[in-house]
């Protein structure tokens, strides 16, 4: 070991600490020098002092001793003396009685109470001096002080890294720390070489690079580079760009050229460290992936920028390739092979900024859904239609989805290619809407002309009576007029609403609830009066209130004194209460007013002025549905949601004028000359204006007032057709009431369904009967022997032979009876392993709760009970993927598992 020629105030002051951990009150202590003390006689450090003499002769380190020490001061001798010299006298003055060398590494050891040192250590000098200037000295492990216990310690006190072992996320995560990034540079050149050397060791060649890059590098941009090189040294990019890659490795890599797998490593490294900052939602985050991008510009690679995960310019550019894969198709007008956009959709989905642009994802997500439906070959679908009935039925249980995806389009997207995908895709589904229109409005004037009743279409103004007055008889009821609902707002609304606890239920003998009719001409005036007060008419708000409060139908399952009650939007808010007025809620938690009815108007105010305003309809949008929702299942009250009539929105629409003579409305006018080519006559005891006849416009471009967001009064299936939805907090449904299975089309939810021509029902198990309050399939059934499984299935489902083997083994009996209560019967899992096996194994839950006929609420329960026999041994043989939202069965597991291997 060296000794040192010269001592410093370091050197000192841990030569003074490792004395004082074998003798802790020692205050007078000599140290031999062959160097001389040249600094201040009195030094400071924190609460201690230090008196330091530099003695040249004995005399001299006599007279030192002989001077007084002051309280919390350390006297420290030096000399180049020896013991001898000294005399016994004076050593026994000082501690220990003897003279200590300046031998840095003896004092190392001395204050890790090490007795050994890692030769990787002691080959450095400047280390030892290194280690004196630490605060705190951990005991050496087990007597040896290696170079794992010495670097973090050096790192953490000259550099500010602190890891015990090192790896390329935490040096990553350290270069953002600008200060940290100075140090570095600004330390001797050893200490950097070695600190790099070790780094090296432990987190691997990469971190040599990372160092390199950072030691000359004035910016923290270590983590962006890394980021940019994602791109630049992308496997699908190399030999591609390189000019890219010269002037990277020119500007931040002093021009050598490490090798691509390195590069990838460092990008990996960086993505991980970058995702951590994004899911603490730090400034940094974003200050990181902006400057990435900005490398990329610089060393001319933004181009390529759809490579990374990451990089903002790169989640346009994949949303500019979906809008170039839509074009295409839309050009081509095939829909037969949609591969390429089914991947720039997922290429999308898999970027970082997909997270916070969730309103982006939406709209991409709807137009593959419209090509899935043309790809159907739907288009022509209402043509064939013979009915009204039939055709108010498509609009509702097809025709609303088709319209929620379309209109979501209207608002287009930041990038210029996708938004104008987007224009022709919208103009394209417009375009089979209005022929689909069309045939609507034409079935609708016959059937209005004929004065046709029936069951299949429920008049709004007999709605209160079909759906309202029967709940009444059983329970109270809240009735939620949303003015100007269309069956394209109420199905983007339900959802949400129903992941609020809440329940859509059906009619007695049906899945689902009928379409409601507003009056001709659809307008608030005439529609909801009709509806509130039970018969045609027209009228205003005290119309309304009087009329409710009076509906027969109504009064008749209330108690006397409490009928009917009816609020609007100005009594449905106070100054005391923003959400919900008090006088709402006491009458929606009196147990004595059976139906208590609210209008709320925020669909029909969006129509007046929410042109530049993209709204997504959910619960919060519309302000006071939360508060109503909660009252209603505090007060355990059935909520029927519904509409007076719908609307369509202001799509390129052309402005007609009229004399005031034949003016109306905004979509229709008086019955004066003939009919337009985008019109239809109409006539019959349900058109509510003089005469009984209009004419109004089947064309959604149509308009006879002055341009706004939207307009009703037309003959539109989307401003005609009014949803009904029956909403239960509890299971407790009414008599014959039973839960709605899930209503969107195959083509809604599944990305790689076959093109059919017709829809066909989903086939169901025969013969089950829904039950009021339970599910579509009694999960406690009595199980049918699996020899006579194939008899219950209609012939569409084609029930494998490993599936009727597995019911007849006997481990399947054993799971079964493992699974305890509530497993489910032969025929649910029969039906549930051949829809999943005809589907290749793997289906979202939407599709499988869809093909099962089965609430897609009720779905996690019904799995979690499927899992519980089939996953033998804890093996995942039925296994659900939260994030991809998917079931995925593996069939030859289960066949192992079961012994049905053949």
């Amino acid at each position: 070991m060296t000794a040192m020629t010269a001592p410093t105030f370091g050197q000192i002051k841990a030569q003074v600490a490792a004395i004082r951990q074998k003798v802790p009150h020692a205050n007078v202590i000599g140290i031999r020098s062959p160097g001389r003390w040249t600094g201040e006689s009195i030094k400071h450090d924190g609460d201690q002092n230090y008196e330091i003499h530099q003695c040249d002769s004995s005399l001299a380190f006599r007279l030192a001793l002989r001077q007084p020490t002051a309280d919390k001061s350390t006297k420290v001798l030096i000399t180049n003396l020896n013991d001898h010299d000294l005399g016994d006298d004076a050593l026994l003055r000082l501690a220990k009685r003897r003279l200590f060398e300046i031998d840095s590494w003896q004092i190392v050891r001395t204050l890790f109470d090490a007795h050994a040192v890692d030769p990787r250590l002691t080959k450095h000098a400047w280390i030892a001096e290194s280690l004196l200037e630490l605060k705190e000295y951990p005991p050496a492990r087990g007597g040896f002080l290696d170079a794992e216990t010495v670097w973090p310690l050096l790192l953490g006190q000259a550099i500010a890294l602190s890891a015990e072992s090192p790896d390329l996320t935490s040096l990553l995560q350290w270069s953002l720390d600008a200060e940290a990034m100075t140090r570095f540079r600004r330390c001797q050149q050893d200490f950097r070489d070695g600190a790099i050397q070790w780094l090296a060791e432990k987190a691997g060649p990469v971190a040599e690079i990372i160092l390199h890059c950072i030691a000359r590098m004035e910016k923290p941009d270590a983590l962006p580079i890394g980021l940019a090189a994602g791109v630049v040294y992308h496997p699908s990019a190399l030999g591609k760009l390189e000019k890219a890659t010269g002037k990277l490795e020119e500007r931040f890599l002093d021009g050598k050229s490490p090798k691509p797998e390195h590069m990838q490593r460092w990008s990996q490294a960086a993505t991980e460290v970058v995702r951590s900052l994004r899911q603490k939602g730090s400034k940094v985050y974003r200050q990181t992936i902006q400057r990435a991008d900005e490398i990329l510009r610089e060393v001319q690679a933004d181009g390529s920028a759809y490579l990374s995960d990451t990089s903002p310019h790169g989640f346009d550019q994949r949303l500019a390739h979906v809008g170039e894969q839509l074009s295409g198709v839309i050009q081509r007008g095939s829909w037969e092979n949609l591969d390429g956009l089914l991947d720039a959709q997922q290429q999308v989905r898999r970027h970082d900024q997909s997270d916070a642009e969730k309103r982006r994802l939406e709209r991409v997500d709807m137009a593959l859904r419209l090509v899935r439906w043309l790809k159907c070959r739907r288009v022509a679908s209402l043509a064939k239609l013979h009915s009204f009935a039939e055709a108010a039925n498509a609009h509702l249980r097809e025709g609303g989805f088709i319209d929620w995806a379309r209109l979501s389009l209207r608002s287009g997207d930041p990038v210029q290619k996708l938004s104008e995908a987007y224009a022709k895709l919208f103009e394209q589904i417009t375009q089979a809407r209005q022929q689909q229109a069309r045939v609507f409005a034409k079935l609708l004037t016959d059937w209005t002309a004929a004065g046709s009743e029936g069951d299949e279409v429920v008049p709004v103004e007999q709605i209160l009576k079909e759906f309202v007055a029967p709940l009444a008889a059983e329970g109270l009821v809240l009735v939620i007029v949303v003015d100007g609902m269309s069956v394209a707002v109420c199905r983007e609304l339900l959802p949400d609403i129903m992941r609020h606890e809440w329940i859509a239920i059906s009619e007695p003998g049906r899945h689902f609830n009928r379409p409601g009719l507003a009056t001709i001409p659809s307008v608030t005036e005439f529609s909801r009066t009709s509806l509130l007060c039970g018969s045609l008419r027209q009228g205003g708000q005290q119309h309304e209130k009087a009329g409710f409060a009076q509906h027969s139908d109504l009064v008749a399952h209330s108690r006397s004194g409490s009928p009917p009650v009816l609020f609007h939007k100005a009594g449905l808010q106070e100054p005391d209460d923003s959400d919900l007025a008090a006088e709402v809620r006491k009458e929606i938690a009196s147990t004595h007013r059976r139906v208590v009815g609210v209008v709320v108007n925020a669909v029909d105010d969006h129509l007046l002025k929410g042109e530049q305003i993209d709204t997504r309809w959910s619960r919060d949008v519309i302000k006071v549905l939360p508060a109503l929702l909660h009252e209603a299942r505090i007060a355990r009250r059935l909520v029927v949601m519904l509409s007076d009539h719908g609307h369509v929105l202001d799509c390129q629409t052309e402005g007609r004028a009229y004399k005031d003579e034949l003016a109306g409305g905004e979509r229709w006018r008086k019955a004066e000359g003939d009919a337009g080519e985008d019109e239809f006559q109409v006539e019959g005891s349900r058109v509510l204006v003089d005469g009984q006849r209009l004419i109004a416009p089947w064309s959604e471009r149509t308009r006879y007032g002055m341009k706004k967001n939207g307009y009703h009064g037309g003959l539109t299936p989307q401003e005609m057709v009014v949803p009904i939805t029956v909403l239960s907090s509890t299971d407790g449904f009414p008599q014959g009431w039973s839960e709605q299975p899930i209503d969107t089309p195959a083509w809604w939810d599944e990305p790689t369904m076959e093109p059919v021509v017709e829809e066909t029902p989903a086939p169901i198990l025969k013969p089950i009967e829904p039950q009021p309050g339970g599910t579509l399939f009694d999960l406690e059934e009595v199980d049918t022997p699996p020899e006579k499984i194939d008899t219950l299935v209609e012939p569409k489902v084609v029930v494998p032979q490993w599936v009727v083997r597995l019911l007849a083994c006997p481990v399947f009996e054993d799971q079964k009876r493992l699974g305890g209560r509530g497993v489910p019967s032969h025929e649910v899992f029969t039906k549930l392993l051949s829809v999943l096996d005809g589907r290749g194994g793997k289906m979202t839950s939407i599709a499988l709760a869809r093909n099962l006929e089965f609430a897609p609420v009720r779905l996690p329960g019904l799995l979690a009970k499927t899992e519980r026999v089939l996953n033998v041994d804890g093996y995942d043989i039925l296994r659900r993927d939260d994030a991809s939202d998917t079931i995925e069965l593996n069939r030859d597991l289960l066949l192992k598992q079961f012994d049905l291997v053949e």
